[in-house]
């Protein structure tokens, strides 16, 4: 699981296609990442991982709009 909080929303898709199994570029800002596979599950130890290593926007919010460009714009405002 990546501990680190990624640094440009390139880094954002690489991590994220890695947990889905598809290729970053077939990640967009509107992609619904629960749509695509990602569960609920892994998707809060990403986000827990994010927290340990700083972030500080609630892992809800994550949960509540898992679209690639929401968890983006969460990251650079935490």
């Amino acid at each position: 699981m990546n501990k680190s909080i990624p640094q440009t929303p390139e880094e954002l898709r690489e991590v994220l296609a890695g947990l889905i199994g598809v290729e970053p570029s077939d990640l967009h800002d509107d992609s619904v990442l629960f749509e695509l596979g990602l569960d609920s599950v892994t998707a809060l130890m990403l986000i827990n991982s994010w927290r340990r290593a700083g972030l500080t926007s609630p892992s809800q919010e994550f949960i509540d709009a898992p679209t690639v460009g929401h968890w983006w714009s969460l990251i650079t405002t935490s």
